[in-house]
């Protein structure tokens, strides 16, 4: 390798949490990830993992905890759950139109609906909520990694639509930052960010009364929807799962602070990251209330500077996101995930007093 990577800020895969190896090596010495998933020692263990996430997010009795393969995954599986339901997707940036679209190739009448953001969030989901009363089935990303943008108060969807399925994608927030779980019927989150595991899993949640909705229904593809919350209820994966990430929740969550002071510690330290970073000169392209807290989009007015903050970072150990998309070359990422120690944000905000 070129350099070695101390802190990594990029918003998924990001930085691990410093037990993740402790615990790898207790699942390779106890010879766990060479044993048959469908063992009953993997059973139990599994189901030590869904109360785990259950027990760290404050899931509500009944949600069952699923294991699928990425976020991506459950876009799919989510689409084509919904796909003979009328739809609108909510929508900040890439990676909601990206949602959008696998479900629009499903469901030819779904809509987008790009949300403006020099409005209050309350006013422009109360408008939509009158616009598209009817709607069966909304969608939208709490926390729009592309952009640094997020929905400030994701429960607002459930008034505005009471009746309709809300599908949250909580990918860069899930494990970070409570959520309504009273005002969700489905969410899910790859764990490479909030949660401080390595990529190659996300968790799908899914409420009572939607798993009783689909649970019946019949089977299409290994991963549809009922067959999912079939087999989580009894504790067994659709498919060969990522064993390790099973035990690394399992076992991991339970040592974790409880997230509501996790919580506390993201928005305190976001507010100073905003502060700092606007200090050193950087731009914020969003709105204040539209800025998320756990992922920093920053604009600099010297484009082509900003490889050169990269490579001199990096120097230090230090791995910044690139911008994504069209803010590619003109913004860069910084990622307030929960295993990101406090004294790394220090040594960032020093070595970029350097280059700026």
């Amino acid at each position: 390798m070129e350099r070695t990577i101390r802190y990594s800020f990029q918003p998924g895969p990001s930085q691990l949490y410093p037990r993740v190896a402790y615990w790898t090596e207790v699942a390779l010495r106890e010879g766990l990830l060479s044993r048959y998933h469908r063992d009953p020692v993997w059973k139990a263990l599994f189901a030590q993992a869904q109360r785990a996430v259950g027990q760290y997010l404050g899931l509500p009795e009944g949600w069952t905890v699923a294991f699928v393969s990425s976020a991506t995954e459950a876009w799919q599986i989510l689409a084509d759950a919904t796909a003979h339901l009328s739809s609108i997707h909510i929508t900040q940036g890439e990676f909601g139109r990206r949602w959008y679209a696998l479900q629009r190739a499903v469901s030819p009448s779904a809509v987008e609906v790009a949300l403006n953001m020099e409005e209050p969030w309350a006013e422009e989901i109360a408008k939509l909520g009158i616009l598209y009363s009817q709607v069966e089935h909304v969608a939208a990303v709490h926390v729009e990694t592309s952009i640094g943008g997020w929905l400030p108060q994701i429960g607002l969807l459930r008034k505005a639509f009471p009746a309709a399925i809300i599908a949250v994608d909580a990918t860069s927030s899930l494990g970070g930052i409570t959520l309504p779980w009273e005002a969700i019927d489905v969410a899910f989150a790859s764990v490479q960010k909030c949660l401080g595991l390595p990529p190659g899993m996300a968790l799908l949640l899914v409420s009572p009364n939607l798993a009783e909705r689909y649970r019946p229904l019949p089977r299409q593809r290994y991963h549809s929807l009922g067959f999912l919350i079939e087999k989580a209820q009894t504790h067994e994966p659709t498919h060969t799962p990522a064993l390790l990430h099973i035990f690394l929740l399992g076992h991991l969550l339970p040592e974790l602070p409880p997230l509501v002071e996790t919580e506390r510690l993201l928005y305190q330290r976001a507010w100073w990251l905003y502060e700092e970073m606007q200090r050193l000169g950087f731009r914020l392209l969003l709105p204040e209330p539209y800025r998320s807290p756990t992922v920093l989009n920053l604009y600099w007015d010297n484009p082509s500077g900003i490889a050169a903050l990269h490579h001199h970072t990096e120097k230090h150990g230090l791995y910044l996101g690139w911008g994504y998309g069209a803010h590619r070359d003109t913004t860069f990422r910084v990622a307030n995930f929960p295993a990101i120690p406090d004294m790394a944000y220090h040594e960032l905000i020093s070595i970029l007093r350097e280059v700026v």
